[in-house]
């Protein structure tokens, strides 16, 4: 899971306190002892070369400031000794790379290249005191070779923060992308069901709606008793529903593809289930299926659980190949309970790993179980393998809108 740019930065800090408490505790008995710097210069020195590194985090200037102040102390105040760098020991260098390192990571390249050349002009300060005496005179080729050391890996910390600056501001964006992509792809795998279901709706409802406007219209023949009043009330009614249908139409051009042919024909139910098996066994995959005999066919609630049992045993295919399934519809309290079960793949088999939270086909699935108030759950088994488990309320819909009958609500198989 990627770092927040919080947790970067709190693990910047904890990384920079301790290099920092690192080299000054070896920096001051080096100080004192090699370079003969009195030990109030020593922690001097110490303190203000080793806190530029975690004061680069909050204030750059100062950081470079604190770490040419503490330099500048060791030189003057040092005395080289043969064998020895000079004009910078090593604790300065590693303090020097440490506060590179950080610059380089969170300050725009020109401030890290100054603090670079500030650095690399401090050193020279040793010209200055070349008369003041034996102890502090050193031969040109080890200060130059010191110089030249102390720029080189200077300038490669700082090139190798950049760099992985660089690194980490490039998978920082990927990661954003990776997410757009990830957020802009349910969107679009949801607003496509959507649209589906609402082909779907408009099927069931329109041929609901037919009924309605023929029964309507052929009330005043079929009822020839009926005074003037009924007939025109039958008339709006008829009216009414033709007025309805033409809406829908309307509204259903605007989903409707040119590619979309298919979707006009009557949507399937949930007897249409067992046409699945043949090609679901053709993949390696065996299904047992149980459908109750008093389940209704038709409607919207018959639709879904034949869109839903279509899309389990297709992830059943693509996530556990070769493990037995099993459906099971079933009525219970006036709903359609959805059950589709697979065991767990056999040894060897691959197959793509599911999402931890389900992938997209599921968003469809909870999609028509909310539109008709019911409830969908899906997860793994105890014995590895993965179950959809849906409830469809009938009641809502219904063709003729006409809720359960009594002695169909409620009656459930053992």
């Amino acid at each position: 899971m990627p770092r927040t740019p919080e947790q970067e930065r709190f693990l910047l800090w904890v990384a920079s306190c301790a290099l920092a408490i690192v080299l000054f505790c070896v920096g001051v008995p080096l100080s004192a002892t090699i370079y003969k710097l009195p030990v109030l210069a020593a922690f001097a020195v110490g303190i203000l070369q080793s806190g530029s590194i975690p004061l680069a985090i909050i204030a750059p200037q100062w950081s470079i400031a604190s770490w040419v102040a503490g330099t500048s102390l060791f030189i003057a105040f040092g005395t080289v000794a043969p064998g020895v760098p000079w004009p910078l020991a090593v604790p300065g260098l590693l303090t020097l790379c440490g506060m590179l390192v950080v610059l380089g990571l969170l300050r725009p390249i020109v401030i890290g290249v100054a603090a670079w050349a500030i650095a690399a002009a401090t050193s020279l300060q040793i010209l200055l005191y070349s008369g003041a005496g034996e102890s502090k005179v050193a031969t040109v080729e080890g200060i130059v070779a010191n110089v030249v050391t102390t720029t080189a890996i200077s300038a490669f910390a700082l090139l190798l923060a950049r760099l992985l600056a660089q690194s980490m501001r490039m998978r920082g964006e990927l990661a954003i992308e990776r997410q757009q992509s990830a957020a802009e792809q349910q969107r679009r795998v949801l607003v496509e069901e959507r649209n589906r279901i609402a082909r779907e709706l408009h099927d069931v409802v329109a041929h609901s709606m037919s009924v309605i406007q023929v029964q309507a219209s052929s009330a005043p023949y079929r009822l020839p008793e009926l005074d003037d009043a009924a007939r025109t009330e039958f008339g709006e009614i008829a009216a009414s529903a033709r007025a309805a249908m033409q809406e829908m139409r309307q509204l259903l051009g605007v989903l409707r593809s040119e590619d979309t042919q298919r979707e006009a024909m009557p949507q399937p139910g949930i007897r249409q289930i067992a046409e699945l098996l043949p090609s679901i066994e053709r993949a390696g995959v065996a299904v047992a299926i149980d459908i109750a005999p008093e389940l209704p066919d038709d409607g919207l609630a018959g639709t879904a659980a034949y869109r839903i049992a279509q899309e389990s045993l297709s992830n059943v295919v693509r996530h556990a190949p070769g493990a037995p399934a099993v459906v099971r519809a079933e009525l219970i309290d006036g709903a359609i309970v959805l059950s589709v079960e697979n065991a767990a793949p056999p040894a060897g088999a691959r197959g793509g790993s599911r999402p931890p939270s389900g992938g997209h086909g599921l968003i469809g699935m909870r999609e028509r179980c909310t539109m008709l108030g019911g409830e969908l759950h899906a997860g793994p088994t105890a014995d590895g393998g993965y179950r959809v488990l849906a409830t469809l309320p009938i009641a809502a819909s219904a063709p003729n809108g006409a809720a359960v009958s009594d002695d169909r609500k409620g009656a459930a198989r053992p």
